[in-house]
């Protein structure tokens, strides 16, 4: 008798929703996956890591970053994102441009960054009020 009344309870609470509702998007489904370059992303021996995330900040809201890396876009970040790159050893030059949509203004910066096998040099982009953008760079 337990165990109908353990394998009923079982499935009552399998078949029930989850307790949190699951957020809808309140536009169309947007991923800046679709703007990453897969060899940028992937992890191989001898690599080094460039993390780089964009800072939340209210008043660029919608703007869309676009990251490169040595001139080529490999992958758009929108407010509170990141994204891992794997670059060959060297000194690299990682750019930062905002979108020119949505009422942001378009801007433009590089960071040299000295990519060394196995270290992570990290990357925090934020824009001003007057969407100048900020970029700091450390290395570990």
């Amino acid at each position: 008798m337990r165990q109908v009344v353990a394998g009923l309870l079982g499935l009552v609470l399998a078949a029930r929703p989850p307790a949190v509702p699951l957020p809808t998007p309140k536009g169309p489904a947007y991923t800046t996956a679709e703007d990453v370059v897969a060899a940028a992303v992937t992890p191989r021996e001898g690599a080094g890591v460039i993390y780089v995330a964009r800072v939340k900040v209210l008043h660029d809201l919608g703007c869309v970053y676009d990251i490169q890396l040595d001139g080529q876009n490999v992958a758009a970040l929108r407010r509170g994102e990141q994204v891992t790159l794997y670059a060959d050893p060297g000194r690299r030059l990682v750019g930062v441009s905002i979108r020119d949509a949505k009422g942001c203004e378009p801007a433009l910066a590089h960071v040299p960054v000295e990519v060394v096998a196995h270290a992570t040099t990290q990357i925090l982009v934020s824009a001003t009020n007057s969407y100048d953008l900020k970029i700091e760079a450390t290395t570990r």
